[in-house]
């Protein structure tokens, strides 16, 4: 008897799943991409994807297509389970700076300006918790 209660105990169904994506080397600068970050931080996927879709941000729409990735990669994760019984949200939202394509563009007076493209990183991170109310 103690030896069935020992299996169940690790064979239990999880309560709460992550799923991460991590891309590099976006073409929009981190400053850009972290105004949109902030807004949606902590929130539900569902609330977020609307404020998303009706931003007009160059990194709103980046974003946008990155968290349906991450949240296709928790559906496949998860097959078997229904996605209205959890209530799935943005845990962590990180922007880091890539690298940058150095140029120097011709100014007045023979000088040279020296113009940077940035790129930058991003890593999303969603969790999600099991309601028990939701059939």
């Amino acid at each position: 008897m103690e030896s069935n209660n020992y299996i169940n105990f690790f064979f239990k169904k999880k309560k709460y799943t992550r799923s991460v994506t991590d891309v590099s080397n976006l073409y929009c600068s981190p400053r850009k991409l972290r105004l949109v970050a902030d807004i949606i931080r902590n929130k539900k996927v569902e609330y977020s994807l609307y404020i998303l879709k009706n931003i007009k941000n160059k990194g709103g729409g980046i974003i946008n297509k990155i968290l349906l990735s991450v949240i296709s990669n928790w559906k496949n994760q998860n097959y078997e389970n229904n996605i209205n019984n959890y209530n799935i949200y943005i845990e962590k939202v990180l922007i880091n700076q890539g690298y940058q394509l150095k140029k120097i563009r011709p100014a007045p007076q023979g000088r040279g300006n020296q113009v940077r493209k940035r790129y930058s990183n991003l890593k999303i991170i969603i969790n999600s918790k099991f309601n028990n109310y939701g059939t």
